[in-house]
């Protein structure tokens, strides 16, 4: 098929993209294209040949969710195991549980608090802040938690994920920070279902735009073919709005990432992902990937690790965009791109987490994009 006789094109061939074009597909032919060289966007993994490890490309990716739709759809292409996902934060060459819960309040002010003493602790030490009117992400987080739990887990790990003193930060930005008193140390504590796709991620959205109806053209991009498509297709667009308007009103910011990978014999992490809270590592993050494999024990088991470091990373226009910089300024910019894309593309629906310039976890991916394929009529 030439591109103008498709009536679907999906720009964008990660989650959001693959669960629209999947469902498209029942009863049409759909074209997905995909700027990068592989499907599955920043869910996309590899298998290591020599340790059997799974590479998590763009920083670990942990399925979680409350919403039993998502998992009945997901499920329909890939098998979950059971890993259930918990996080140190290493400070001061210590490892504490994160989110903050008992044991973390405990092994830091070397105290042996209950819950209730606990909770009414960590109140008195933010009362002693003064703070009642915070002005900024630092005030914020010093109001919520007090000034030791601010300093060891959030100022400095903040200050290298946004590159600028907290204090330049809005205090919107941290609307909470999860404080748990007992010792329950589960991540994803609300989530009813979660874990990792037995044969990758990347096998899970291969199956999903397997149909014969969806062809996938990669290294392209919507500016590669745009003037080949009819003037009655409709396309989702599901990348960065203000790249689709070749940023007629400035870029949107965003933060990015970068990642270094090594191979380490006997390595000393025994987890999956360990945050960096203290300034004087540049990283944020270091995850070992081969903990997540857990449906295989000779691979957790083996003497190799493929560890990541994750480095924060100012977002270069064409880059990799990562996390939005969601504040007023920047939804009123992304506000009079969204009404220039109504003028310009009558036919065009945005999508995924750049096309709604929000920080999206996986299954918000899928549920959006399943409310909009039974908006569209495909459920």
């Amino acid at each position: 098929m030439e591109i103008r006789d498709y009536k679907y094109i999906v720009v964008g061939a990660g989650l959001f993209g693959a669960t629209v074009a999947e469902h498209l597909a029942r009863k049409n032919k759909v074209l997905v294209i995909e700027k990068r060289d592989h499907i599955a966007g920043n869910i996309y993994s590899h298998f290591d040949e020599e340790t059997g490890i799974e590479v998590h490309d763009y920083g670990s990716h942990i399925f979680h969710t409350e919403f039993p739709a998502v998992y009945d759809y997901l499920t329909k292409f890939t098998e979950f195991n059971n890993y259930i996902h918990t996080v140190d934060t290493r400070h001061n060459g210590k490892l504490y549980p994160m989110p903050i819960n008992l044991n973390t309040i405990n092994f830091l002010y070397g105290t042996n608090f209950g819950p209730e003493e606990a909770e009414k602790f960590i109140k008195s030490e933010a009362e002693k802040t003064g703070i009642k009117d915070p002005k900024n992400f630092e005030e914020k987080g010093l109001s919520l938690v007090g000034e030791k739990l601010y300093t060891a887990f959030l100022k400095n790990y903040t200050r290298k994920q946004w590159n600028t003193d907290p204090k330049n930060l809005d205090a919107a930005i941290l609307s909470r920070i999860p404080v748990r008193y007992s010792t329950d140390n589960r991540y994803f504590i609300t989530a009813k279902y979660q874990g990792i796709p037995k044969d990758g991620y990347t096998k899970m959205v291969e199956n999903m735009l397997s149909s014969e109806n969806i062809t996938t053209k990669l290294n392209t991009t919507f500016k590669d073919i745009e003037n080949q498509v009819s003037d009655t297709a409709t396309i989702i667009y599901t990348g960065q709005v203000d790249e689709l308007l070749d940023y007629k009103f400035g870029p949107l910011p965003y933060r990015s990432l970068r990642f270094e990978e090594k191979r380490v014999e006997n390595s000393d992490q025994k987890e999956a992902v360990i945050n960096e809270a203290d300034l004087d590592v540049p990283y944020t993050r270091t995850h070992d990937y081969k903990y997540y494999q857990i449906h295989h024990p000779e691979i957790i088991n083996q003497p190799v690790s493929i560890l990541c470091h994750e480095y924060p990373a100012d977002f270069e226009q064409g880059g990799e965009a990562y996390y939005p910089v969601n504040n007023e300024e920047s939804e009123a910019l992304y506000q009079k791109y969204l009404e220039e894309v109504k003028n310009t593309y009558k036919n065009l629906i945005l999508g995924g987490r750049l096309g709604a310039y929000l920080y999206w976890d996986m299954d918000l991916c899928v549920k959006n994009a399943l409310d909009l394929c039974e908006k569209m009529g495909y459920n």
